[in-house]
């Protein structure tokens, strides 16, 4: 029978390309290694390794089971972790929420870490505006979020401040509003806005809203697409503009009484009355350390 056990061995002797190197990868004597692949090939009723060489030279048949070995022994590798991280209390599964609104590549950053840690970890990553986002937590349906602070304290949530994220106000340079002159920020009221939400969920903090006529899009890259087609300006963190203003495709609006910038604060937002697993609260200190070094 095929075995894990003979599948490494294998692998050992291609990969050293010999059967004396292979038993010390392996931490054997080179006839034991030389006995079991014998005894493997005398119950496959196939030749393995061309034996007639100085070395041992894999065989059409060996080649040809090469790949399907080094999967499983991947898959092994994998599994071997999972439980590992599972005995020392790793939760199976993670479930990270983020706001639609702001720029995730924070977020990214520090749960690639967490994903290259953890590698047989779950991780599911929900991305919806900021008050789906937040009623998700409320229900439990992700473990912790990363949103804009809002105007309210929750009971049933812990929060903790992160960075500050400004939120540019941009147009197409073909919009009314894309002109080189200041405009009063007034102005804005009397043009279409696009915003980031969600049009079944009354937003709970209308801060970045200033416009009566509103175009909702429940992701920013909806949002950046009809604002860069001309259908309004919109209100959208300074990190998802940047290559739309480079190739000039988006124009930050200049305003003659105030700057252009509306800055919120970011939280990790986590539920109060539950605890957070051991790959959670590593993601939480990796986001505390990004919001370090964003300053």
């Amino acid at each position: 029978m095929l075995t894990s056990d003979h599948i490494e061995t294998l692998l050992r002797i291609v990969d050293t390309g010999s059967f004396s190197a292979a038993a010390r990868a392996l931490r054997r004597t080179p006839s034991a290694v030389s006995m079991a692949v014998a005894n493997l090939e005398a119950e496959l009723g196939l030749v393995l390794f061309d034996r007639s060489r100085r070395e041992p030279v894999p065989t059409p048949a060996m080649a040809a089971l090469l790949p399907g070995a080094r999967l499983i022994d991947e898959q092994l590798s994998a599994l071997r972790a999972h439980a590992l991280h599972l005995s020392s209390g790793v939760e199976a599964r993670l479930r990270i929420g983020v706001a639609a609104e702001l720029d995730d590549a924070p977020v990214m950053r520090a749960l690639s870490a967490i994903a290259q840690r953890y590698p047989a970890l779950e991780i599911q990553v929900r991305r919806a505006p900021q008050d789906e986002i937040v009623d998700a937590l409320h229900r439990s349906a992700v473990d912790l979020c990363v949103a804009y602070g809002g105007l309210e304290l929750h009971a049933q949530e812990s929060i903790h401040a992160l960075w500050t994220e400004t939120l540019m106000a941009v147009a197409a340079p073909a919009h009314a509003l894309g002109a080189r002159k200041a405009w009063p920020i007034e102005t804005l009221a009397l043009h279409r806005q696009v915003v980031v939400a969600n049009p079944e969920v009354p937003m709970s903090d209308a801060r970045p809203v200033i416009s009566s006529r509103v175009w909702q899009v429940d992701n920013t890259a909806g949002a950046l697409a009809l604002v860069e087609a001309g259908h309004g300006w919109a209100n959208l963190p300074r990190g998802s503009v940047r290559e739309a203003l480079a190739r000039k495709s988006l124009v930050a609006l200049r305003f003659s009484n105030t700057r252009n910038g509306l800055n919120l604060p970011v939280y990790l937002r986590l539920p109060r009355h539950t605890g957070l697993g051991k790959a959670a609260a590593e993601l939480a200190e990796g986001l505390r350390a990004e919001a370090r070094e964003l300053g």
